[in-house]
């Protein structure tokens, strides 16, 4: 009996464990959205159950837009060994290359799954991954794409869709609330439960209204304003050291870089909690205002900003990133 109890106790230990699910997030050195890079690694990360990189073409560094700041890639395509499960494919300048386009192609024909964020829809559809498949992006993008490529059935009533192997999500914010619905099908309903809930965010809904989504008169005054004072903006430092948490500090920088009043950069270089190494600037600008990053939803983000420069800023500001705080009076 002993002897079939070392065995089995052997057996176990040495039987190979079964791989996470990998999903790579791209990211393009010239320019790429900042929560819809950052939003997918801190809740697919945080949650444990798969692995999660950022690659991007080199090791070179990634500019975040909007804000003063950059992330440091995790791999290259060059160096990847493993097929990924799923690929992110934020927003990114430029949204069109052709090496990547066909890259993106050839995972889709693997069976990898393809998801796009917010304005990253722009790429699978130049890539030909959207033709005769439901999808949706910024509210803003909408119809432009939808005239660009008319064989995309381009819908405005859901945060984030699923077709096939392919899934694409409404704007900005809309990253969040499509992670979570990601890890739920990538590791059940429990974890995804869990993840939300450490992060201090809603649970998943699908339901949208894009069509309240758009540019009326007090928006138009409100940016208009803003943009033609912007050569006398606020610099916001968002304070950030070693362990910081990624949602929060993606939120923050976003958020105050989109008032048309003020610029956010990080207050100094550090490597998140889940190994994200976020670069300053060489030369740290005077930071007018210094800001916490807080954990949670981007509403606590705009309420903010609401009191710093007053609600209808705070509003322009949803407005931008499709987040409902843009449908609040």
């Amino acid at each position: 009996m002993l002897r079939l109890l070392v065995f089995l106790l052997a057996l176990v230990a040495g039987s190979p464990a079964v791989a996470k699910p990998l999903v790579v997030i791209l990211a393009e050195p010239r320019g790429t959205e900042t929560t819809d890079l950052i939003a997918p690694y801190a809740v697919l990360a945080q949650s444990g159950a798969v692995e999660v990189t950022i690659l991007a073409p080199s090791l070179a560094p990634v500019r975040l837009m909007p804000g003063q700041a950059w992330i440091r890639p995790q791999t290259t395509y060059a160096a990847l060994r493993r097929e990924p499960d799923v690929v992110i494919v934020p927003f990114m300048m430029p949204a069109y290359d052709p090496a990547r386009d066909a890259w993106l192609r050839e995972r889709a024909k693997r069976g990898t799954r393809i998801v796009s964020i917010c304005a990253g829809a722009e790429t699978l559809a130049r890539a030909g991954l959207l033709d005769g498949r439901e999808a949706t992006t910024h509210w803003y993008e909408l119809k432009r794409l939808s005239k660009a490529y008319p064989d995309v059935r381009w819908r405005r009533d859901r945060r984030w869709i699923v077709d096939g192997g392919v899934s694409t999500t409404a704007g900005v914010t809309a990253s969040i609330p499509a992670s979570l619905a990601l890890l739920r099908d990538l590791a059940g309903e429990a974890v995804m439960r869990d993840t939300a809930a450490r992060l201090n965010v809603p649970l998943p809904v699908q339901a949208h209204d894009g069509a309240a989504f758009r540019v009326g008169t007090d928006a138009a005054m409100t940016g208009l304003s803003g943009w033609a004072n912007a050569w006398r903006g606020e610099k916001v430092a968002v304070r950030i050291t070693d362990g910081f948490d990624e949602l929060a500090f993606a939120t923050a920088l976003d958020a105050w870089s989109r008032t048309n009043r003020s610029e956010a950069f990080p207050s100094q270089g550090a490597v998140s909690r889940h190994g994200l190494a976020v670069i300053a600037p060489e030369r740290l600008p005077y930071a007018a205002r210094t800001v916490e990053a807080k954990a949670g939803d981007p509403t606590s983000v705009l309420e903010a900003i609401a009191g710093a420069y007053r609600k209808p800023t705070a509003r322009y500001v949803a407005l931008t990133l499709e987040h409902p705080y843009w449908l609040t009076k």
